[in-house]
């Protein structure tokens, strides 16, 4: 008895929260379930789609089973020439192994090669130059007039984690930090052991051999947000500061050591970097499709429901990175949210579009080029509800022993008609906590930029950003579908659900209330 109570338990609650939604809206909220969800990350996140990277096979494999999904419940296609998918181009780099750093100083020269004496991710194919600024560590005070046109040298990390030159305390660091009006950020790499230049590079010789991708002519935006820093050999470092007669481990000692340590100007030293990218073209698509509305006027308007389904792929090792959170759980929200207004007998006034972008990992692609290649104009687009991440519990609610949360992202941003009407929904269906924690615009995280809304956002589309935080398996092989919360993710998605019905029946477009600066950046 005490099993089936356990398995009736759920049931239970749905059916008690249930009363409260809608009767026109019920049973398409009903009809949302964990099953349905496992059922389609089990093969969204299964090897045999080798981490869905971007313009690649298995990239390519997802999009076609989204494409059968929406098929088979029947939506319209709203892809090109009568299909599910939106086809485009992208503009593929990699640092070529020609680029170099030159040092000058006292009329002599010394050049460094690419991956021997330094790596970076990303690059752009230009040459900087400039003198030579070293701050220590990378949490040291800089004047940012100080900074301006000049090439940052420092060594990874704080003081009190000085040997941390992993990539994540690297971009964590370079995040909070982007020294204002400064050419480039060189980080010094030990010179030897884990952290030594050798060592990064081979571990993570796989991001190193990562291919940029931006919209032909457009530009993107990269992964971290930012341009990423050049980790420098020890040798490199050596060379930049022996006009000034300092050594590597005298710095770091200096710098560690004295609280007071200042920046020092390098004036006798300059820097060139020379980039050269190898260039191609390649085609990826979004997938797409339309639930048309019920109201002869209103159904002219959509609602947007979007999550991205490409990930980062294959590592160098040829371990498969599955992303069943990052962002398996938004695609197969996306899938099950189009069931759920299928399967309902009433139809929203407006129409809605179901949208799986790719390109996401490679700087927010898809979503670039939907907001340019809208099926339906922007301005008749009433909201779009993005997910990405919603399938798993972050450090801060595990501590507190604590999942009935989600994290809300811009809601507010644009139309507090909109975020009223998530705290209605939420009120009335799941009775989550709403944590707005990321949604400050100071918040160091800045998701708000992070995600596939954004390009709504910046073109005056209310959005609202889903989203359960990030966790030790983000961005690795062990971010596996084991791990999925599906009972709490399918309470979720109804939320998401009942909000979607609610902006589809509002009597008109959401008023755009809030100041356009804060969205318009």
């Amino acid at each position: 008895m005490r099993r089936i109570a356990i398995l009736l338990f759920p049931l239970s609650v749905l059916l008690a929260q249930s009363h409260r939604i809608s009767k026109d809206a019920r049973i398409g909220y009903e009809s949302i379930t964990a099953n349905d969800l496992s059922a389609h990350l089990h093969f969204i996140a299964s090897p045999e789609l080798e981490g869905r990277e971007t313009t690649l096979r298995g990239q390519r494999l997802a999009a076609l089973y989204i494409a059968s999904v929406f098929q088979k419940l029947g939506l319209k296609p709203a892809g090109d020439n009568g299909s599910y998918l939106q086809r485009f181009d992208v503009e593929i780099t990699k640092v070529s192994e020609q680029s170099n750093i030159t040092v000058l100083s006292h009329q002599t020269s010394k050049s460094f090669l690419f991956r021997k004496d330094y790596a970076t991710i990303l690059a752009q194919d230009t040459v900087l130059s400039g003198p030579v600024l070293f701050i220590g560590f990378m949490d040291t005070d800089v004047d940012s007039a100080l900074a301006k046109n000049r090439i940052i040298v420092a060594f990874a990390g704080r003081r009190q984690d000085s040997r941390d030159t992993s990539v994540p305390a690297i971009r964590r660091l370079t995040f909070t930090r982007q020294f204002a009006g400064s050419i480039a950020t060189f980080v010094i790499a030990d010179d030897t052991g884990a952290a030594s230049l050798q060592q990064l590079t081979v571990r993570f010789a796989s991001m190193l051999d990562r291919q940029q991708m931006r919209l032909p002519g457009v530009g993107g935006r990269s992964r971290f947000g930012f341009s990423s820093p050049y980790v420098i050999s020890a040798d490199l470092a050596a060379e930049i500061l022996k006009a000034s007669g300092r050594s590597v481990a005298a710095l770091r000692h200096t710098a560690y050591g004295d609280t007071s340590f200042r920046p020092i100007q390098l004036s006798q030293t300059t820097v060139r970097i020379e980039s050269k990218l190898a260039k191609e073209l390649k085609q990826t698509e979004n997938v797409l499709a339309l639930l048309e509305g019920s109201d002869p006027k209103l159904k002219e308007e959509v609602v947007v429901f979007s999550g991205h389904y490409d990930h980062v792929g294959v590592g160098g090792d040829g371990v498969v990175f599955p992303g069943a959170d990052d962002d398996g759980s938004g695609t197969v929200s996306v899938l099950e949210l189009a069931e759920a207004f299928v399967t309902n007998p009433a139809k929203p006034k407006r129409s809605l579009i179901f949208l799986a972008v790719t390109g996401e990992e490679k700087g927010l692609l898809g979503s670039q080029y939907y907001v340019t290649h809208p099926f339906v104009p922007l301005s008749k687009t009433a909201a779009n509800l993005n997910i990405d991440m919603i399938g798993r519990i972050d450090k801060k609610y595990e501590q507190l022993k604590d999942s009935n949360y989600v994290y809300v992202i811009g809601s507010d941003k644009i139309s507090t008609q909109l975020d009223s009407l998530l705290k209605l929904s939420n009120k009335e269906s799941e009775g989550f906590l709403l944590d707005y924690t990321y949604n400050d615009d100071k918040d160091p995280q800045q998701f708000y930029q992070r995600s596939d809304h954004y390009h709504f956002a910046r073109n005056g589309v209310p959005i609202v950003f889903f989203f359960t935080g990030i966790h030790d398996d983000y961005h690795r092989p062990s971010d596996t579908v084991d791990k999925i919360l599906f009972d709490r993710m399918a309470r979720i998605v109804r939320l998401i659900y009942t909000t979607g019905w609610k902006v589809a029946n509002h009597k008109s477009l959401l008023a755009k209330d809030v100041e356009t600066s804060i969205y318009a950046r």
